[in-house]
C-alpha cells in the first residue's frame, strides 16, 4: 500500500466522519468537517430520487506517534478506516419513502450500513494538489458484505483544506435487497443506485489529532 503525502492522509480521513469512536491504545484519529455530506441517488419508473445521510459515524486510525507529525510529514502507518451510517438517519424528504427504504434495507435487523477501507494506491502522474486514490474496501448493507472498489478524487485548497469527492454505483440485489416500491406498487425503484460523497478536512484537524 502506497504511503502518500499529507494530502493523501487527509483524504483517507475524509472517508471517515465527523463524530467518531475513540481509538485503541497507540492510535489517533482525524475528524472531517461538519459540512461533509453523503447521499444516495436512484431511479424509478416515475421519477428519480435522492436520499441524504444526516448522520455519519466513523473513524480513521493512525499510528499515534505518526499522527503527531502528520502536519509536516507523511505518516508511516495507516491502521484502519471505518465508516458507519445508521440506516434510519437516511432521509428522502418523504416519510413514506423513508419507511419503504428502511424496510428494504432491513433496518430492524441490520441498523447500520458500514464500510471498511482495506487498501489504497495513489494514481500516478497526478498534479501536486489534485490527485486520485484507487481504494478497495468492504461494504456491508442489510447484513450482506461485498468487496468494493472506488476511486476518490481530492483537491488540496490554498488554506490547506482537502476536499474529496467520489461516486460509486452499486446494485441493491447484490446485497439481497429487493428494490422498494411505493404508491401501492405504482412506483418501482431501479436496482442500481449511486452513493455520492463530498467531504473535507482542514490541516488544523489533522495536526491536532
Amino acid at each position: 500500500m502506497t504511503r502518500s503525502n499529507l494530502a493523501s492522509v487527509a483524504l483517507i480521513a475524509l472517508i471517515a466522519s465527523s463524530a467518531s469512536v475513540a481509538g485503541a491504545q497507540g492510535t489517533a484519529r482525524v475528524a472531517v468537517a461538519p459540512e461533509s455530506k453523503l447521499w444516495i441517488e436512484g431511479t424509478s419508473n416515475l421519477h428519480g430520487w435522492s436520499c441524504k445521510a444526516t448522520t455519519l459515524d466513523a473513524a480513521v486510525e493512525l499510528d499515534a506517534a505518526t499522527a503527531a507529525q502528520v502536519s509536516v510529514a507523511p505518516p508511516k502507518s495507516l491502521k484502519r478506516v471505518q465508516v458507519k451510517v445508521p440506516v434510519r438517519s437516511i432521509k428522502c424528504g418523504h416519510g413514506g419513502m423513508d419507511d419503504n427504504l428502511y424496510k428494504a434495507l432491513k433496518a430492524d435487523d441490520s441498523p447500520d450500513i458500514s464500510y471498511i477501507m482495506a487498501t489504497f494506491d495513489a494514481a500516478a502522474g497526478e498534479a501536486k494538489d489534485s490527485f486520485t486514490l484507487h481504494t478497495i474496501g468492504t461494504l456491508t448493507i442489510a447484513g450482506k458484505e461485498n468487496s468494493l472498489t472506488m476511486d476518490v478524487t481530492a483537491t488540496r485548497m490554498p488554506d490547506g483544506t482537502v476536499k474529496a469527492i467520489g461516486m460509486v454505483p452499486i446494485k441493491m440485489t447484490d446485497y439481497g435487497i429487493k428494490p422498494p416500491t411505493a404508491i401501492f406498487g405504482r412506483l418501482k425503484t431501479g436496482d442500481e443506485v449511486k452513493i455520492n460523497f463530498e467531504l473535507s478536512v482542514g490541516a488544523k484537524a489533522i495536526a491536532a489529532a
